[in-house]
């Protein structure tokens, strides 16, 4: 990313017609990042048989792409580490909630148990976070580092 690939990438996601205009080929820059993109993603897939030991038609489902998003958007947009914090994070609450060690609440009437819940309950987190920190957890980590004087 620091280097000159990763400017003309950067430029290219925030301008593509200047990115052009200064002399880039910005067709094989694209072509490249979305060929190394394709490579990693087929590395992660070979290595995940080996880790869970099955793939069922259910891991194509499209919760699986919202996960990634909430992951991104709960960690912090733009930084590598927000999302590792996201993903994490998302991960342990999903354990916790989902594998019983949130204890269920008896209304008398009604009992709420977190399996039930649980995607109500990261729906609602995802639309908090994107409103009130748009930089999500990572950004409140830089917040906390760099606070303003």
């Amino acid at each position: 990313v620091s280097g000159k690939m990763g400017s003309v990438v950067q430029g290219i996601r925030d301008n593509e017609a200047r990115v052009r205009f200064l002399g880039y080929r910005v067709e094989g820059y694209k072509l490249f990042i979305f060929t190394l993109t394709a490579v990693i993603s087929g590395i992660a897939g070979a290595l995940y048989y080996p880790q869970a030991g099955i793939i069922n038609p259910a891991e194509l489902a499209p919760i699986a792409s919202i996960y990634l998003a909430v992951w991104v958007a709960i960690g912090g947009r733009g930084r590598l580490y927000g999302a590792v914090i996201g993903a994490a994070f998302v991960s342990l609450l999903s354990s916790w909630f989902t594998g019983g060690g949130a204890p269920a609440i008896d209304l008398g009437f009604y009992t709420i148990l977190w399996t039930d819940w649980w995607l109500v309950l990261l729906g609602v987190s995802f639309v908090c976070v994107t409103l009130f920190f748009p930089k999500g957890i990572g950004g409140l980590f830089d917040y906390l580092v760099r606070k303003p004087s």
